[in-house]
């Protein structure tokens, strides 16, 4: 008998089970053990034991593969996006992809469902969000007056109706505004409106009576250029209302905007009912409704007068504007005033995707004026989101006040570039004894372009002849 082989005398011998075919059985009780099991919980869950899906006449079909999100991509530029409407077919998870083509910093925000994707200046980033249900969605820079300088756009979730899954078509979007074109340092332009425009009081016996309407306008930014503007009595910013310290001011708004508003004094000393907070100190001015807000003028400064009520909205369409005290007659204020031979005001802010002075862009703002040896004073008052580190060429000038108030002697201190961060205001003064040409303007670079285009934005100019 040859060794290995199995006896051949198998009469008296009971039937073997080789090892392999022991496996085969033992796997087949296994898989009838998971699918007895498997049957179960779907029995359950009150779900059919096994079910194919089937298609037209009962056909049995196989799920088609599950498609990949998409995937948009969104350019940050200085300070604008490149699109500002958006598209994808339904709910769902959304693939992003932001490149930051600017010089500065830039993000890429949703609010609900929360994503924030922040490249670095030349960089991309990428980040992902699901929505859970079909609308739009707005997005925006979040950085501090990127938004407010038109740094927005939306996301329209469809519900599959043949939405694509890029960037919305040209022709459906809003009409494009005139892209700017390229000035010179030296260029200057006049528009027809003005803002900042001096508002002079009606006398009601020893009170100073001031009207203010808000409503809407198309204001034009620079030449040809206009956005929609939430103004007071139709000027970006409102009318200056210079009054002197002691004088008893009464201020009443009619309401022609679209939404409730009120007016809060940022500065002077105020009766808490004429604070203008709403539910606070008096209830929000509805549409088509009026108020009237009335107080003693006090102390002597420079000041600003803005909305309250949805301020993130309302302030940077443009409800601002200067309130100026002059001291009381005599005072040491006083002295100190009449030895400036000019009293300039310059506003700033974000407005419309531009940066403003004085309600317009460069090269429509103001023109200031000196002659040789004069002195003069600027007024400098941010109404934007966003700081702006003024420089003024050809001088160092003194900072004599801040935030209203006057420094004393010895806290005056030089400078040739002052940061102003929002709401804050600053007296600047200096000798126009350096004849020229001289610009003065917001040092942070995309501040001083129209839209990337370069010079425009925050620049004003003295000429010192």
């Amino acid at each position: 008998m040859s060794a290995g082989l199995p006896d051949r005398d198998s009469g008296n011998n009971p039937p073997t089970i080789t090892a392999s075919v022991a496996g085969v059985f033992a796997g087949f009780g296994i898989l009838v053990a998971i699918g007895l099991g498997w049957t179960l919980a779907r029995s359950v869950a009150g779900q059919p034991p096994f079910q194919l899906a089937t298609g037209p006449g009962g056909a049995v079909t196989l799920s088609a593969a599950r498609a990949e999100p998409p995937t948009l991509t969104v350019a940050a530029r200085d300070i604008s996006f490149d699109n500002k409407t958006l598209n994808v077919a339904g709910p769902g998870l959304v693939n992003f992809v932001v490149s930051n083509t600017g010089a500065i910093e830039h993000d890429f925000t949703i609010d609900i469902p929360k994503v924030k994707i922040a490249p670095r200046p030349g960089q991309r980033a990428t980040g992902a969000v699901t929505f859970e249900k079909p609308g739009t969605y707005p997005f925006y820079c979040s950085l501090p007056g990127h938004r407010e300088a038109g740094m927005e756009g939306k996301l329209i979730v469809g519900t599959g109706a043949g939405l694509p899954s890029k960037v919305e078509a040209a022709s459906s979007a809003a009409p494009a505004a005139p892209t700017p074109t390229m000035v010179s340092h030296a260029s200057s332009a006049t528009p027809p409106v003005r803002g900042n425009q001096p508002i002079k009081p009606v006398m009601d016996g020893a009170v100073k009576v001031f009207s203010l309407t808000a409503s809407v306008v198309q204001w034009e930014i620079i030449p040809g250029v206009f956005s929609e503007a939430w103004a007071y009595n139709g000027q970006v910013p409102g009318p200056v209302i210079r009054v002197a310290e002691g004088d008893r001011v009464r201020v009443t708004i009619k309401n022609q905007l679209p939404d409730s508003t009120v007016i809060h004094f940022h500065g002077p000393e105020l009766p808490n009912s004429m604070d203008g907070v709403p539910d606070v100190t008096q209830p929000a001015i509805p549409v088509g409704g009026s108020f009237t807000y009335e107080f003693k003028a006090t102390p002597a400064g420079t000041y600003i007068y803005h909305t309250h009520q949805n301020s993130a909205v309302q302030e940077p369409k443009g409800l601002m504007g200067a309130l100026i005290i002059d001291p009381a007659p005599g005072s040491a204020e006083a002295v100190r005033n009449a030895k400036f031979d000019r009293d300039y005001l310059q506003v700033l802010g974000e407005f419309g995707g531009y940066f403003i002075t004085n309600g317009h862009s460069f090269p429509a703002t103001d023109v200031m004026e000196a002659k040789v040896g004069e002195r003069v004073r600027i007024r400098l008052i941010n109404a934007g989101q966003a700081a702006h580190p003024m420089h003024l060429h050809g001088y160092h000038f003194k900072v004599i006040g801040t935030d209203g108030r006057p420094l004393p002697e010895g806290a005056i201190y030089l400078k040739d570039t002052l940061n102003i961060s929002p709401v804050e205001r600053y007296d600047i003064e200096f000798v126009a004894d350096n004849p020229g040409v001289w610009v003065f303007h917001c040092h942070i670079l995309s501040h001083v372009t129209n839209q990337g285009v370069d010079p425009g934005g925050m620049i004003a100019v003295i000429k010192v002849v």
